[in-house]
Protein backbone atom coordinates (compact mmCIF):
# COMPACT_ATOMS: atom_id res chain seq x y z
CA UNK A 1 0.00 0.00 0.00
CA UNK A 2 1.31 3.48 -0.65
CA UNK A 3 2.88 5.34 2.21
CA UNK A 4 1.61 9.21 3.52
CA UNK A 5 4.20 11.94 4.96
CA UNK A 6 3.41 13.15 8.10
CA UNK A 7 2.44 16.76 7.72
CA UNK A 8 4.06 19.16 10.26
CA UNK A 9 3.50 23.11 10.79
CA UNK A 10 7.11 25.13 11.87
CA UNK A 11 4.59 25.38 15.33
CA UNK A 12 3.44 21.77 15.81
CA UNK A 13 7.19 20.72 14.67
CA UNK A 14 8.67 22.86 18.13
CA UNK A 15 5.50 21.19 20.07
CA UNK A 16 6.90 17.32 18.77
CA UNK A 17 3.11 17.33 17.29
CA UNK A 18 1.66 16.52 13.84
CA UNK A 19 -0.52 19.39 12.05
CA UNK A 20 -3.18 17.98 9.42
CA UNK A 21 -2.89 21.36 7.87
CA UNK A 22 0.83 21.97 7.84
CA UNK A 23 2.93 22.41 5.00
CA UNK A 24 6.00 20.10 6.10
CA UNK A 25 5.95 16.60 4.64
CA UNK A 26 8.26 13.71 6.34
CA UNK A 27 8.43 10.41 4.76
CA UNK A 28 11.10 7.71 4.11
CA UNK A 29 12.89 10.42 1.68
CA UNK A 30 13.16 13.45 3.87
CA UNK A 31 11.67 16.71 4.08
CA UNK A 32 9.49 18.28 1.65
CA UNK A 33 7.93 22.35 1.95
CA UNK A 34 5.55 23.33 0.73
CA UNK A 35 4.51 26.28 1.62
CA UNK A 36 5.21 28.19 -1.11
CA UNK A 37 2.58 26.05 -2.82
CA UNK A 38 -1.06 27.91 -2.66
CA UNK A 39 -4.29 26.99 -3.16
CA UNK A 40 -5.99 29.44 -5.04
CA UNK A 41 -9.53 27.59 -5.74
CA UNK A 42 -11.33 24.20 -5.86
CA UNK A 43 -14.61 23.94 -7.62
CA UNK A 44 -16.83 22.45 -9.86
CA UNK A 45 -16.55 23.35 -13.25
CA UNK A 46 -18.73 21.30 -14.74
CA UNK A 47 -21.83 19.13 -14.04
CA UNK A 48 -24.10 17.25 -16.58
CA UNK A 49 -27.15 15.93 -15.28
CA UNK A 50 -29.11 13.10 -16.99
CA UNK A 51 -32.75 12.29 -17.39
CA UNK A 52 -34.87 9.22 -17.90
CA UNK A 53 -38.46 9.63 -19.28
CA UNK A 54 -40.77 10.39 -22.23
CA UNK A 55 -40.72 13.45 -24.62
CA UNK A 56 -43.90 15.39 -24.42
CA UNK A 57 -45.23 15.76 -27.75
CA UNK A 58 -46.47 19.11 -28.10
CA UNK A 59 -42.55 20.57 -26.62
CA UNK A 60 -41.13 18.99 -29.62
CA UNK A 61 -43.64 20.25 -31.86
CA UNK A 62 -43.00 23.93 -30.49
CA UNK A 63 -39.24 23.35 -30.93
CA UNK A 64 -39.30 22.39 -34.56
CA UNK A 65 -41.32 25.23 -35.73
CA UNK A 66 -39.06 27.77 -33.81
CA UNK A 67 -36.00 25.90 -35.31
CA UNK A 68 -37.88 26.44 -38.94
CA UNK A 69 -38.83 29.92 -38.12
CA UNK A 70 -35.33 30.83 -36.62
CA UNK A 71 -37.00 31.94 -33.45
CA UNK A 72 -35.64 31.56 -29.87
CA UNK A 73 -37.98 30.41 -26.73
CA UNK A 74 -38.78 32.57 -24.32
CA UNK A 75 -41.51 31.43 -21.24
CA UNK A 76 -42.23 31.40 -17.66
CA UNK A 77 -40.86 27.74 -17.09
CA UNK A 78 -37.22 28.73 -18.45
CA UNK A 79 -36.95 31.88 -16.84
CA UNK A 80 -35.87 34.03 -19.97
CA UNK A 81 -35.07 33.90 -23.67
CA UNK A 82 -33.31 30.74 -24.84
CA UNK A 83 -31.69 30.20 -28.71
CA UNK A 84 -32.95 26.82 -29.91
CA UNK A 85 -31.18 24.44 -32.76
CA UNK A 86 -31.57 21.64 -34.55
CA UNK A 87 -29.02 18.97 -34.28
CA UNK A 88 -27.35 16.40 -36.49
CA UNK A 89 -27.70 12.96 -35.36
CA UNK A 90 -23.46 13.55 -34.62
CA UNK A 91 -24.80 15.39 -31.99
CA UNK A 92 -26.97 12.54 -30.30
CA UNK A 93 -29.67 14.76 -29.26
CA UNK A 94 -32.05 16.29 -31.90
CA UNK A 95 -32.19 19.49 -30.41
CA UNK A 96 -30.28 21.94 -28.52
CA UNK A 97 -31.55 24.58 -26.27
CA UNK A 98 -28.76 27.18 -24.74
CA UNK A 99 -28.85 30.35 -22.54
CA UNK A 100 -25.37 31.98 -21.50
CA UNK A 101 -26.49 34.22 -19.66
CA UNK A 102 -27.50 31.75 -17.68
CA UNK A 103 -25.11 29.46 -17.79
CA UNK A 104 -26.86 26.27 -19.14
CA UNK A 105 -27.39 24.11 -22.53
CA UNK A 106 -29.70 21.86 -22.66
CA UNK A 107 -29.63 18.75 -25.11
CA UNK A 108 -33.30 17.14 -26.46
CA UNK A 109 -34.59 14.19 -27.70
CA UNK A 110 -32.50 11.10 -28.31
CA UNK A 111 -31.88 9.97 -31.52
CA UNK A 112 -30.45 6.53 -30.27
CA UNK A 113 -34.42 6.02 -28.74
CA UNK A 114 -37.85 6.60 -30.10
CA UNK A 115 -39.53 9.85 -29.50
CA UNK A 116 -42.60 7.38 -28.37
CA UNK A 117 -40.61 5.41 -25.69
CA UNK A 118 -39.00 6.21 -22.51
CA UNK A 119 -35.48 7.06 -22.42
CA UNK A 120 -33.06 9.36 -21.81
CA UNK A 121 -34.06 12.24 -23.47
CA UNK A 122 -32.82 15.15 -22.22
CA UNK A 123 -29.34 16.60 -20.69
CA UNK A 124 -28.13 19.25 -18.54
CA UNK A 125 -24.64 20.78 -19.25
CA UNK A 126 -24.09 23.64 -16.31
CA UNK A 127 -21.40 25.86 -16.67
CA UNK A 128 -19.47 26.94 -14.05
CA UNK A 129 -20.57 30.18 -13.23
CA UNK A 130 -23.91 28.57 -12.80
CA UNK A 131 -23.02 25.97 -10.36
CA UNK A 132 -20.88 28.76 -8.55
CA UNK A 133 -24.28 30.99 -8.27
CA UNK A 134 -26.07 28.36 -6.60
CA UNK A 135 -26.44 25.45 -3.75
CA UNK A 136 -27.13 21.56 -5.14
CA UNK A 137 -30.43 21.55 -3.87
CA UNK A 138 -31.42 25.05 -5.87
CA UNK A 139 -29.74 23.65 -8.93
CA UNK A 140 -31.52 20.31 -8.92
CA UNK A 141 -35.03 21.89 -8.01
CA UNK A 142 -35.01 24.34 -11.18
CA UNK A 143 -33.83 21.23 -13.04
CA UNK A 144 -36.21 19.31 -12.18
CA UNK A 145 -39.08 22.10 -12.89
CA UNK A 146 -37.36 22.58 -16.50
CA UNK A 147 -37.53 18.74 -17.16
CA UNK A 148 -41.06 18.41 -16.25
CA UNK A 149 -41.65 20.83 -18.90
CA UNK A 150 -39.76 19.31 -21.70
CA UNK A 151 -40.69 15.52 -20.56
CA UNK A 152 -43.42 13.06 -19.03
CA UNK A 153 -42.46 11.62 -15.78
CA UNK A 154 -38.99 12.87 -16.17
CA UNK A 155 -36.31 11.27 -13.71
CA UNK A 156 -32.72 12.42 -12.69
CA UNK A 157 -30.77 9.14 -14.16
CA UNK A 158 -27.38 10.10 -14.06
CA UNK A 159 -24.98 12.60 -13.09
CA UNK A 160 -21.15 13.48 -14.54
CA UNK A 161 -19.08 15.83 -12.19
CA UNK A 162 -15.43 17.47 -13.54
CA UNK A 163 -13.87 18.91 -10.07
CA UNK A 164 -11.30 20.78 -10.30
CA UNK A 165 -7.87 22.25 -7.56
CA UNK A 166 -6.46 25.40 -9.08
CA UNK A 167 -2.60 25.97 -7.26
CA UNK A 168 0.04 28.74 -7.97
CA UNK A 169 3.59 28.05 -7.39
CA UNK A 170 3.57 24.08 -8.77
CA UNK A 171 4.97 23.08 -12.15
CA UNK A 172 4.48 19.88 -13.50
CA UNK A 173 8.10 18.09 -12.96
CA UNK A 174 9.77 16.80 -15.93
CA UNK A 175 9.92 13.06 -14.90
CA UNK A 176 6.01 13.39 -14.52
CA UNK A 177 4.83 10.10 -16.58
CA UNK A 178 7.78 8.46 -14.99
CA UNK A 179 5.90 8.96 -11.53
CA UNK A 180 2.64 8.71 -12.24
CA UNK A 181 0.32 6.01 -11.60
CA UNK A 182 -2.91 5.31 -13.77
CA UNK A 183 -5.08 3.01 -14.74
CA UNK A 184 -5.62 4.03 -17.48
CA UNK A 185 -3.58 2.97 -20.76
CA UNK A 186 -4.18 6.91 -22.78
CA UNK A 187 -2.16 10.42 -21.56
CA UNK A 188 -2.22 12.81 -23.82
CA UNK A 189 0.15 15.22 -24.01
CA UNK A 190 -0.07 18.61 -26.18
CA UNK A 191 2.54 21.11 -27.41
CA UNK A 192 1.37 23.70 -29.91
CA UNK A 193 -0.35 21.93 -32.95
CA UNK A 194 1.31 18.76 -33.50
CA UNK A 195 1.13 15.93 -31.51
CA UNK A 196 3.33 13.19 -30.45
CA UNK A 197 2.28 9.49 -31.10
CA UNK A 198 3.79 7.37 -28.26
CA UNK A 199 0.85 4.29 -28.89
CA UNK A 200 4.01 1.37 -28.53
CA UNK A 201 4.07 2.82 -24.78
CA UNK A 202 1.39 1.33 -22.73
CA UNK A 203 0.85 5.04 -21.39
CA UNK A 204 0.42 7.32 -24.95
CA UNK A 205 1.35 10.68 -24.11
CA UNK A 206 0.64 14.08 -26.12
CA UNK A 207 1.66 17.92 -25.20
CA UNK A 208 -0.06 21.11 -25.72
CA UNK A 209 0.13 25.20 -24.38
CA UNK A 210 3.03 25.89 -27.02
CA UNK A 211 6.25 26.12 -27.46
CA UNK A 212 8.46 26.63 -24.35
CA UNK A 213 4.97 26.20 -21.88
CA UNK A 214 4.47 24.05 -18.81
CA UNK A 215 3.62 20.78 -20.17
CA UNK A 216 0.14 20.11 -20.16
CA UNK A 217 -1.86 16.48 -19.56
CA UNK A 218 -4.65 14.78 -20.09
CA UNK A 219 -5.13 11.59 -18.71
CA UNK A 220 -7.67 8.61 -19.58
CA UNK A 221 -10.45 8.51 -22.03
CA UNK A 222 -13.41 10.82 -22.09
CA UNK A 223 -15.80 7.81 -21.59
CA UNK A 224 -14.23 6.67 -18.29
CA UNK A 225 -12.35 7.83 -14.86
CA UNK A 226 -10.13 11.58 -16.66
CA UNK A 227 -7.51 13.58 -15.38
CA UNK A 228 -6.61 17.12 -16.73
CA UNK A 229 -3.25 19.08 -15.78
CA UNK A 230 -3.49 22.49 -17.44
CA UNK A 231 -2.39 26.23 -17.13
CA UNK A 232 -5.70 27.36 -16.26
CA UNK A 233 -4.38 30.92 -17.08
CA UNK A 234 -4.08 30.07 -20.65
CA UNK A 235 -7.34 28.52 -20.94
CA UNK A 236 -9.39 31.23 -19.92
CA UNK A 237 -7.96 33.80 -22.39
CA UNK A 238 -9.37 30.99 -25.10
CA UNK A 239 -12.20 30.60 -22.94
CA UNK A 240 -13.21 34.39 -22.17
CA UNK A 241 -13.91 33.84 -18.48
CA UNK A 242 -11.02 35.83 -17.21
CA UNK A 243 -12.69 38.24 -15.64
CA UNK A 244 -14.91 35.26 -13.84
CA UNK A 245 -12.03 33.33 -12.75
CA UNK A 246 -10.04 36.34 -11.44
CA UNK A 247 -12.73 36.96 -9.28
CA UNK A 248 -13.39 33.15 -8.29
CA UNK A 249 -9.37 33.13 -7.13
CA UNK A 250 -9.45 36.49 -5.45
CA UNK A 251 -12.27 35.70 -3.56
CA UNK A 252 -11.25 32.34 -2.56
CA UNK A 253 -7.92 33.20 -1.37
CA UNK A 254 -9.76 36.78 0.36
CA UNK A 255 -8.01 38.71 -1.99
CA UNK A 256 -3.81 37.21 -1.72
CA UNK A 257 -4.04 35.21 -5.45
CA UNK A 258 -1.17 36.68 -6.80
CA UNK A 259 -2.80 38.24 -10.54
CA UNK A 260 1.24 38.23 -12.21
CA UNK A 261 1.93 34.40 -11.35
CA UNK A 262 0.18 31.13 -13.71
CA UNK A 263 -2.63 28.80 -11.93
CA UNK A 264 -2.14 25.02 -12.24
CA UNK A 265 -5.72 23.09 -12.81
CA UNK A 266 -5.70 20.02 -11.80
CA UNK A 267 -8.98 18.35 -12.75
CA UNK A 268 -11.08 15.38 -12.02
CA UNK A 269 -13.47 14.37 -14.73
CA UNK A 270 -16.01 11.54 -13.37
CA UNK A 271 -18.44 9.64 -16.13
CA UNK A 272 -22.40 9.19 -14.77
CA UNK A 273 -21.25 5.93 -14.86
CA UNK A 274 -18.34 5.32 -12.73
CA UNK A 275 -20.47 8.07 -10.23
CA UNK A 276 -23.30 5.20 -10.85
CA UNK A 277 -20.72 2.69 -9.98
CA UNK A 278 -19.81 4.60 -6.84
CA UNK A 279 -22.85 4.51 -5.41
CA UNK A 280 -23.29 1.12 -5.90
CA UNK A 281 -20.63 0.59 -4.10
CA UNK A 282 -21.27 2.63 -0.75
CA UNK A 283 -25.08 1.33 -1.40
CA UNK A 284 -26.35 4.87 -2.23
CA UNK A 285 -27.79 6.09 -4.96
CA UNK A 286 -26.26 8.86 -7.02
CA UNK A 287 -28.65 10.02 -9.71
CA UNK A 288 -29.27 13.59 -9.03
CA UNK A 289 -26.87 16.33 -8.54
CA UNK A 290 -28.52 17.09 -4.97
CA UNK A 291 -27.70 12.98 -4.28
CA UNK A 292 -23.66 13.23 -5.51
CA UNK A 293 -22.87 16.55 -3.90
CA UNK A 294 -23.05 15.08 -0.95
CA UNK A 295 -19.68 12.81 -1.64
CA UNK A 296 -18.14 15.20 -3.85
CA UNK A 297 -15.07 15.48 -1.26
CA UNK A 298 -14.74 11.51 -1.55
CA UNK A 299 -15.10 11.49 -4.76
CA UNK A 300 -12.16 13.80 -5.51
CA UNK A 301 -9.71 11.64 -3.58
CA UNK A 302 -10.77 8.29 -4.81
CA UNK A 303 -10.41 9.98 -8.07
CA UNK A 304 -6.65 11.29 -7.08
CA UNK A 305 -6.23 7.97 -5.77
CA UNK A 306 -6.73 6.40 -9.37
CA UNK A 307 -4.37 8.40 -10.79
CA UNK A 308 -1.46 9.73 -8.57
CA UNK A 309 1.83 11.48 -8.78
CA UNK A 310 3.92 9.64 -6.63
CA UNK A 311 7.88 10.31 -5.42
CA UNK A 312 8.98 6.95 -5.22
CA UNK A 313 7.82 3.46 -5.46
CA UNK A 314 6.45 3.56 -2.18
CA UNK A 315 5.48 6.67 -1.27
CA UNK A 316 2.76 9.26 -2.92
CA UNK A 317 4.25 12.76 -4.00
CA UNK A 318 3.84 15.43 -0.93
CA UNK A 319 1.87 17.91 -3.32
CA UNK A 320 -0.41 15.20 -4.75
CA UNK A 321 -1.19 14.71 -1.10
CA UNK A 322 -1.95 17.94 -0.39
CA UNK A 323 -4.48 18.80 -2.84
CA UNK A 324 -5.66 15.49 -2.41
CA UNK A 325 -6.15 15.92 1.40
CA UNK A 326 -7.18 20.15 1.76
CA UNK A 327 -9.50 20.28 -1.36
CA UNK A 328 -13.16 20.09 -0.27
CA UNK A 329 -16.02 20.17 -2.29
CA UNK A 330 -19.16 21.43 -0.05
CA UNK A 331 -18.67 19.39 2.74
CA UNK A 332 -15.40 17.26 4.18
CA UNK A 333 -15.20 14.08 3.26
CA UNK A 334 -17.60 11.30 4.92
CA UNK A 335 -14.21 8.80 5.36
CA UNK A 336 -16.01 5.82 3.01
CA UNK A 337 -14.10 3.35 1.64
CA UNK A 338 -15.03 3.89 -2.38
CA UNK A 339 -15.06 0.80 -4.31
CA UNK A 340 -16.89 0.91 -7.68
CA UNK A 341 -19.62 -2.17 -8.54
CA UNK A 342 -21.21 -2.58 -11.97
CA UNK A 343 -24.80 -3.39 -12.32
CA UNK A 344 -25.68 -6.08 -10.15
CA UNK A 345 -28.83 -7.58 -11.87
CA UNK A 346 -26.96 -10.25 -13.63
CA UNK A 347 -30.31 -12.44 -14.11
CA UNK A 348 -30.34 -11.86 -17.99
CA UNK A 349 -27.01 -13.43 -18.66
CA UNK A 350 -27.30 -15.94 -16.17
CA UNK A 351 -27.51 -18.55 -19.26
CA UNK A 352 -24.35 -17.40 -20.92
CA UNK A 353 -23.05 -17.99 -16.94
CA UNK A 354 -24.20 -21.68 -17.03
CA UNK A 355 -22.50 -22.63 -20.22
CA UNK A 356 -19.49 -20.85 -19.01
CA UNK A 357 -19.30 -23.57 -15.84
CA UNK A 358 -20.80 -26.53 -18.05
CA UNK A 359 -17.99 -26.19 -20.95
CA UNK A 360 -15.48 -25.57 -18.80
CA UNK A 361 -16.37 -28.82 -16.41
CA UNK A 362 -16.65 -30.58 -19.65
CA UNK A 363 -12.83 -29.57 -20.89
CA UNK A 364 -11.17 -30.28 -17.43
CA UNK A 365 -13.37 -33.80 -17.21
CA UNK A 366 -10.54 -34.84 -19.70
CA UNK A 367 -7.74 -34.73 -17.57
CA UNK A 368 -8.58 -37.22 -14.76
CA UNK A 369 -5.97 -35.28 -12.15
CA UNK A 370 -8.28 -32.22 -12.18
CA UNK A 371 -10.70 -32.05 -9.45
CA UNK A 372 -13.35 -29.47 -8.42
CA UNK A 373 -11.23 -27.11 -6.84
CA UNK A 374 -8.83 -26.99 -9.80
CA UNK A 375 -12.34 -26.18 -11.83
CA UNK A 376 -12.91 -23.07 -9.29
CA UNK A 377 -9.68 -21.62 -9.22
CA UNK A 378 -9.73 -21.08 -12.98
CA UNK A 379 -13.19 -19.70 -12.37
CA UNK A 380 -11.83 -17.39 -9.45
CA UNK A 381 -9.30 -16.03 -12.39
CA UNK A 382 -12.17 -14.31 -14.42
CA UNK A 383 -13.02 -10.80 -14.49
CA UNK A 384 -16.86 -12.05 -14.06
CA UNK A 385 -16.84 -14.31 -11.41
CA UNK A 386 -18.01 -11.73 -8.96
CA UNK A 387 -21.10 -11.74 -10.87
CA UNK A 388 -21.23 -15.21 -12.11
CA UNK A 389 -21.29 -15.58 -7.84
CA UNK A 390 -24.01 -12.96 -7.62
CA UNK A 391 -26.33 -15.43 -10.14
CA UNK A 392 -25.77 -18.62 -8.38
CA UNK A 393 -26.59 -16.67 -5.30
CA UNK A 394 -29.62 -15.35 -6.44
CA UNK A 395 -30.77 -18.92 -6.97
CA UNK A 396 -30.03 -20.44 -2.97
CA UNK A 397 -26.31 -21.48 -4.41
CA UNK A 398 -23.19 -20.61 -2.32
CA UNK A 399 -19.81 -21.38 -3.54
CA UNK A 400 -19.36 -24.76 -1.18
CA UNK A 401 -22.69 -25.74 -2.93
CA UNK A 402 -20.87 -24.71 -6.78
CA UNK A 403 -17.97 -26.77 -5.44
CA UNK A 404 -20.50 -29.80 -5.04
CA UNK A 405 -22.07 -29.02 -8.37
CA UNK A 406 -18.82 -29.02 -9.94
CA UNK A 407 -17.70 -32.11 -8.92
CA UNK A 408 -20.48 -33.92 -9.77
CA UNK A 409 -20.27 -32.55 -12.94
CA UNK A 410 -16.94 -33.48 -13.54
CA UNK A 411 -17.85 -37.24 -12.29
CA UNK A 412 -21.22 -37.19 -14.29
CA UNK A 413 -19.10 -36.40 -17.54
CA UNK A 414 -16.09 -39.53 -16.62
CA UNK A 415 -18.96 -42.16 -16.23
CA UNK A 416 -20.99 -41.34 -19.09
CA UNK A 417 -18.18 -40.22 -21.54
CA UNK A 418 -19.19 -37.18 -22.26
CA UNK A 419 -15.73 -34.75 -21.43
CA UNK A 420 -15.00 -32.74 -24.15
Amino acid sequence: MIKRSERMSLESLEMGEHDKQGRLFFNDNGLTDLSNIKIVGNFIDTVRQLYYGKPEPECLEHLGILCKTRSNITNEVLHGTWHVSHMGKAARYRFMIQNKDKGIVILYGSYFSSIDQEAQHLKFELSPHYIAANTPKQIQLELNVMADYFMIKAEPKGCAVHLACDVQGWDVPDDFIDRFTTYSRTIKEFKGFSSIDLSDFSNSAMKYGGPGAVQNYMIGKASSLQMCIYDKTQEIKISDKVDFMREQWDVYTLGTYDKLAPVKRIEARITHQIVREIGNGINEELESFEQVSDYLTDIWRYALTRNRLDQSTTTIDPFWQLIQEDCLFYCPDNGLYIKREKKTDVSAIGRNFTAILGNLISVMARNREMKAINVLKQLKKMSFFPDMMRYYESRQILEHELHELIERGLYLRRLTGKAA
